[in-house]
């Protein structure tokens, strides 16, 4: 991993004023996006890198991937997805996405705790390389059902507009197991449309593991199930932080 990344995550660890209110939370490192807000004043950082395996072989890298997210008022939230990529040989920054996250209904009983988020990947805001012909948007509701005190089941619909002439389908579905409050397993089953294939599911599974409930660090391992795409598998690694600005 690239010194920078680490001298910059063990700052952030040891020097950063985190805020130690409320219970932090993180949409890494599942696909499945949560319904939680981080709350007004909330700058919090999600990061961490990316290696995928083809299976023929060759291999692609996210270096890192950040979602970078700010607290607007306890229930809006604005949103920014900044990517390094290094593929084929090429290295650089893919379009910047910006966006937000909107809390729209509080779990009660049955029915779930409901979130809208929508972002616009921004044509213009990347290395040349990576340039996309015109911005695109995604969109995806996100849901939360407490099945007890261990799992929580999280699920996802949506849609995201790419550079094929038919929009990506956006189904995911995320199982945590809280084993205890600093830690908490997942497993997970998505779809990932593709120019050539409607269904192209993959499963992953993972754990994150708080540290004094200022920093969250994660990991993950998924698995493509469709044989016919060029991907096999993939591992993550990455952390979480955040910074209060509420008065005292």
């Amino acid at each position: 991993m690239n010194k920078k990344v680490l001298l910059f995550a063990f700052t952030l660890l040891f020097f950063g004023k985190c805020l130690g209110q409320g219970l932090l939370q993180t949409d890494r490192p599942d696909q499945t996006e949560g319904v939680f807000i981080v709350g007004k004043k909330i700058f919090q950082i999600e990061t961490g890198v990316l290696a995928a395996q083809n299976r023929g072989g060759g291999s692609n890298y996210l270096l890192p991937t950040t979602l970078l997210k700010y607290g607007l008022s306890d229930n809006f939230e604005l949103q920014s997805v900044v990517d390094l990529v290094q593929e084929n040989g090429s290295f650089g920054l893919s379009p910047v996405s910006l966006g937000f996250k909107a809390n729209l209904a509080k779990e009660k009983g049955a029915r779930p705790e409901i979130a809208v988020i929508g972002r616009v990947q921004v044509k213009n805001l990347s290395s040349r390389e990576f340039t996309s012909p015109k911005s695109l948007p995604m969109f995806r509701v996100a849901f939360h059902n407490t099945l007890s005190n261990v799992v929580v089941l999280g699920y996802n619909v949506g849609m995201q507009w790419n550079e094929f002439e038919k929009p990506s389908y956006i189904l995911s579905a995320s199982s945590n197991f809280h084993l205890s409050k600093e830690l908490v397993l997942y497993a997970e089953l998505f779809n990932s449309t593709r120019d050539n294939s409607l269904l192209n599911p993959i499963t992953d599974m993972g754990l994150m593991y708080a540290i004094q409930n200022r920093f969250i660090v994660d990991a993950s391992i998924g698995k493509y199930l469709n044989p016919n795409q060029e991907e096999n598998l993939y591992v993550t690694v990455g952390f979480t932080t955040r910074f209060g600005y509420k008065e005292r």
